[in-house]
């Protein structure tokens, strides 16, 4: 009972000033950050997907610029991992299969990338925040640069936080009553209609021709995550919100055993979502992110540590950063080798798209979903056997483009040796 009076109130309770954490006398690293030669493994891991996601955004990039290009050369590979940025459309995916049984072959790596978030998050907490999206990564060291530009972090009065935190929840709930009240028709419509197939280009022309108030919101929120931390994952972040929901159901905990502990409050100073974990006896908050820097700021051995459930057993910074690698890597590698990586828009028509990406709205505009011809209210069964005539009927008509863009292509090499 103990336990859960303790866990219960760690959001609760601020963390400690800076003045009553008492100082190292083992030659650690300052009261103000966490130990750094501990976090190495989480800083190889970010780095490691930072530079994924860079090389991702580059391919993307060569990708878009060759459907621009009328030569008629052949498009650029589209890496599918691209789809991890639209989790709108893989959680609409996720619903549809939920409510229907219809397997998206329209965004198949955004779905199989969602799920497993989904299933990390459950298993060992809300590590994806931390260790993976670069957002995160971003966020946590745009903070670390704050302090040491302005000497310290500041925070948010317990009365403001409360309300604010509840912003990205209100967020959640408007983006899960939207999706989940649309009728199995509405999903199927939308996943296979012309935006959510050019969704991925139109998410980069939007960067690409960044206007003068998108940089103005991205630089109000670069300041204020520099003197609040986390303040976008804190405050703002839907899917963050999705995943501490979730993170209540792992097993997974940090545990302080107060035999060990000196009550230096290093834990609590250290962690970047202002939990009071030198307060508890083991932190369940949803916004705990499993980032270790409590477990790597302790100074006593055995006070501190991420374990499964109420076993004594921990593990270890090196396990946890092995654990999600391994998950990323194993998992997409397996879609690809089954076959549900690729999407089944085919080049043809994402040249097609393309140049009627201006003329393509979002789904409650017009033209948004002029390619897809959804089937009337029926029963699962009968919805699904119209998906597959539909399916078939859309790889005639690209097949038909394709072979249409072939002829032509033929016919002006063949004027060009003329």
């Amino acid at each position: 009972m103990a336990d859960n009076e303790s866990s219960a109130e760690i959001d609760a309770a601020p963390p400690p000033p800076a003045e009553s954490v008492k100082p190292p006398s083992n030659g650690k690293s300052p009261a103000g950050d966490s130990n750094p030669s501990r976090q190495w493994v989480r800083l190889a891991v970010q780095s490691g997907f930072i530079v994924s996601v860079l090389l991702v955004g580059w391919q993307f990039h060569l990708f878009v610029i060759s459907l621009g290009d009328t030569s008629g050369a052949p498009l650029a590979d589209r890496p599918e991992s691209v789809e991890a940025w639209l989790p709108i459309s893989s959680f609409m995916s996720l619903t549809l299969l939920a409510k229907s049984g219809i397997v998206n072959t329209v965004r198949p790596a955004g779905l199989v990338i969602f799920c497993l978030i989904l299933l990390l998050t459950v298993a060992v907490r809300r590590g994806f925040c931390s260790w993976v999206c670069p957002i995160g990564t971003l966020s946590e060291y745009t903070h670390k640069a704050g302090r040491k530009v302005l000497g310290r972090n500041f925070t948010i009065n317990r009365w403001i936080d409360y309300p604010l935190r509840a912003i990205k929840y209100l967020l959640l709930a408007f983006f899960l009553w939207a999706i989940l009240q649309m009728p199995t028709r509405g999903l199927y419509t939308f996943i296979h209609g012309d935006y959510n197939r050019i969704a991925d280009v139109k998410m980069y022309l939007l960067f690409a021709n960044i206007s003068m108030l998108t940089i103005c919101v991205f630089a109000a929120l670069i300041v204020l995550s520099a003197i609040f931390k986390n303040f976008w994952c804190r405050y703002l972040c839907p899917y963050g919100a999705l995943l501490g929901a979730l993170s209540l159901l792992s097993p997974i905990t940090v545990r302080r055993d107060p035999a060990h502990c000196g009550d230096c409050g290093r834990c609590s100073k250290v962690c970047p979502n202002s939990i009071s974990v030198s307060k508890a006896s083991r932190v369940k908050s949803a916004e705990c992110t499993a980032c270790y820097s409590c477990v790597s700021a302790c100074p006593k051995p055995g006070a501190l540590g991420v374990s499964i459930g109420r076993s004594k057993r921990t593990i270890s910074l090196l396990v946890y950063g092995v654990i999600t690698v391994a998950a990323f890597v194993l998992v997409t590698q397996a879609a690809r080798a089954v076959g549900y990586w690729q999407s089944d828009t085919s080049d043809a028509q994402y040249r097609e798209l393309y140049h009627r990406k201006d003329e393509i709205g979002h789904m409650r505009t017009p033209g948004a979903m002029q390619s897809a011809a959804p089937p009337r209210r029926m029963d699962a069964d009968a919805f699904r056997r119209a998906h597959q005539r539909h399916a078939a009927k859309l790889r005639l008509q690209q097949g038909g483009i394709g072979q249409q863009q072939s002829s032509e292509r033929a016919n002006r090499d063949m004027r060009s040796t003329e």
